[in-house]
């Protein structure tokens, strides 16, 4: 397009302007005018001088470009709306617009409250006429009023207002009290009628927020003023129709009524249309269930479960009773959690999105789902709240009972690295060098020998998992009968729990392997030890839900990933145990032989506290110096700080 085609003037001005055509397949983005998709974008250029105008439009055509471009690369990541996400949409809304209006309508005083304010109105105006009678006579021999002064040492009180004034702050204090309720009525009266006049005149100008509201938490591809977004404001107007009725026949005491639009009404996923009362609902009564903690589990175990149950209520409707959990209800549930992705929380696409809402995203960003095993837990963590449930005679009987999948044990979930596998980790920057923290699987100068670097080494050479290491204390690093080994424990202070372990059996004492020692873990545990830190490795943080080395597992995953290890949801850091359990059977020891490594064998009173016997910890050792990895070579790496 030339140049001047892009620089105009408007009728009556002087002025030039820029003007661009804005392209088809984006008008839906722009302000409608006059009811009509816009066409074109104008800006005033701020000058009558037709060369100015030509050195000042080329920046702005650029500016707009960009916003074309942008447009459409938003685009391309937005979804269309469906007709599942509109029936979510008037529901939502409906049941929100109630429930505010239920709110509202709890908080106006009752007759009583109303009457004793007015009674404390009199009474208050009445103490005010005595005192004011009572300092009248208090005048000098000009007649004029007596200021008494505080006693020494009290703050001056300000100047009393007029009588009149203090009669009528407490006057409308009383009015607005007395009048609240009529207030109300008539304002949801005016809001109704102006809902109904809207919808039968187009006007969406009343519900526009909501709508907006949606297609910005979804990413849904609806612009204003285009056919779906009518439609949408059109079905949320129709929606809070219905609640203000039900409001307003709430008010008079009947609380009997269900929508009459049969567009009204929950989405197809929702079982349950039931509306909890107060104290009654899923999240109230667990949250009661936690407080009690029947079965004395830990807090994590307790946050971890309430985050199930929240994805329960979610996907039961978030005001279902708990009474309404039904094997029906249940069993769909297990439906989608056969769609549902895995750690959907901390995925960027999905969000703020709701339960149903990920499954659909997943649809398009494509996120490995549960694994039958994570559905049985889920299930286990509504199975336990639902027993109590029935205890406490919510329920009839445990909902979950006979839900749980089977799953063949004889299926290996995680396997162990391959040689090549193993070689490829161990000679990647993050043990070698890499070029900095920001580039940890790139090769360079920059040496990591922190967690990072120890975790996987200690976890190959003594099979031990990720979470037992990571919490491991300085004093857990020890010697005996000379020999340096590692204690796996569980402890306690103040009643909480410092260190875990996935059982008591998993209680251990592991010896130092002699690659590790060659490889510098001693010196590193000295250096802990000439800090004064009571930790091996002080710099891992507890993530969100308080797991020890939750951070190191995501980093750990992702790394994997870069270095092109991880390419499948059989690899991961716990395959560290497998190979060094294949180590230990290519030595030609039995399983049975060296369980009590893995924590496999019965909790014992040496397992917790570590006073192994000489010979018992020389058995230990023997099992250790066996675990060889012929082909991986670690003489090239290095672990001087």
């Amino acid at each position: 397009m030339a140049l001047r085609t892009n620089i105009a003037r408007r009728s009556g001005s002087a002025r030039y302007y820029a003007r661009l055509g804005i392209p088809r397949d984006l008008q839906h983005l722009y302000p409608a005018a006059n009811g009509k998709p816009r066409q074109e974008l104008w800006k005033s250029l701020e000058t009558t001088d037709p060369r100015e105008a030509k050195a000042r439009v080329l920046p702005v055509l650029q500016t707009w470009e960009r916003e074309f471009a942008e447009h459409r690369a938003r685009l391309v990541q937005l979804r269309e709306i469906t007709p599942e996400d509109v029936q979510a949409a008037v529901w939502d809304h409906y049941r929100e617009e109630l429930d505010t209006l239920d709110r509202e309508h709890q908080a106006l005083p009752s007759p009583g409250e109303v009457t004793g304010a007015k009674a404390q109105l009199m009474a208050d105006l009445a103490t005010r006429a005595a005192e004011r009678k009572a300092t009248e006579h208090l005048r000098d021999k000009n007649g004029n009023p007596i200021k008494l002064d505080p006693p020494k040492g009290w703050a001056v009180p300000p100047p009393p207002p007029a009588p009149g004034l203090v009669a009528l702050h407490y006057t409308l204090d009383y009015s607005a009290l007395a009048g609240a309720r009529e207030f109300q009525e008539d304002s949801r009266a005016k809001r109704l009628a102006t809902l109904r006049r809207h919808l039968a005149t187009g006007e969406t100008a009343l519900v526009e927020y909501a709508a907006d509201a949606l297609i910005e938490r979804k990413g849904l591809n609806v612009g204003k003023g285009s056919f779906a977004y009518r439609d949408l404001c059109t079905k949320l107007m129709r929606a809070e129709i219905e609640a203000l009725t039900r409001g307003a026949e709430r008010a008079g005491g009947d609380y009997t009524g269900r929508p009459r639009d049969e567009l009204v009404r929950p989405p197809l996923t929702v079982v349950s249309s039931a509306t909890a009362a107060p104290g009654e609902g899923i999240l109230e009564l667990f949250d009661t269930f936690a407080s009690q903690n029947p079965k004395g589990v830990t807090s994590d175990t307790l946050r971890m479960n309430r985050k199930i149950i929240e994805l329960f209520a979610d996907f039961a409707g978030a005001r279902t009773p708990a009474a309404s959990i039904t094997p029906k209800l249940v069993g769909k549930w297990i439906d989608a959690l056969h769609t549902f992705p895995i750690k959907a929380a901390e995925v960027r696409d999905f969000r703020d999105l709701s339960f149903r809402e990920i499954i659909e995203a997943n649809k398009r960003v494509g996120k490995p789902v549960l694994s039958p095993k994570t559905i049985n837990k889920y299930l286990s963590a509504l199975g336990a709240f639902c027993l109590w449930l029935k205890k406490r005679g919510v329920l009839e009987r445990n909902p979950v009972e006979d839900q749980y999948l089977s799953i063949d044990k004889d299926v290996q979930r995680v396997r162990s690295y391959t040689s090549e596998e193993l070689r490829r980790i161990f000679a990647a920057p993050l043990f070698t060098g890499a070029e900095s923290e920001d580039r940890l699987d790139r090769p360079g100068e920059h040496r990591v020998r922190d967690h990072r670097f120890w975790l996987p080494l200690m976890s190959l050479f003594s099979g031990a998992r990720m979470g037992e290491l990571a919490q491991l204390s300085v004093a857990d690093v020890r010697q005996q009968h000379g020999h340096w080994v590692m204690r796996i424990t569980r402890e306690y202070e103040d009643g909480k729990a410092t260190k875990t372990t996935k059982t008591k059996a998993s209680q251990r004492v592991i010896p130092v392997h002699p690659e590790l020692i060659r490889l510098g873990f001693l010196d590193y545990h000295a250096r802990q030890v000439e800090a004064g830190s009571s930790r091996l490795f002080p710099e891992i943080k507890p993530d969100v839900r308080g797991q020890i080395a939750g951070h190191f597992s995501r980093f750990y995953g992702r790394y994997l990933a870069k270095i092109g290890v991880k390419d499948d949801r059989m690899v991961n850091f716990h395959s560290f145990r497998h190979s060094f359990v294949d180590a230990l059977r290519r030595a030609g020891y039995r399983d049975e032989e060296f369980g009590f490594l893995l924590g496999h064998t019965q909790a014992t009173t040496t397992g917790r506290y570590g006073n192994l016997a000489e010979g018992e910890l020389a058995q230990r050792v023997k099992l250790i110096e066996v675990v060889t990895y012929p082909a991986l070579d670690l003489t090239k790496i290095d672990a001087s700080t």
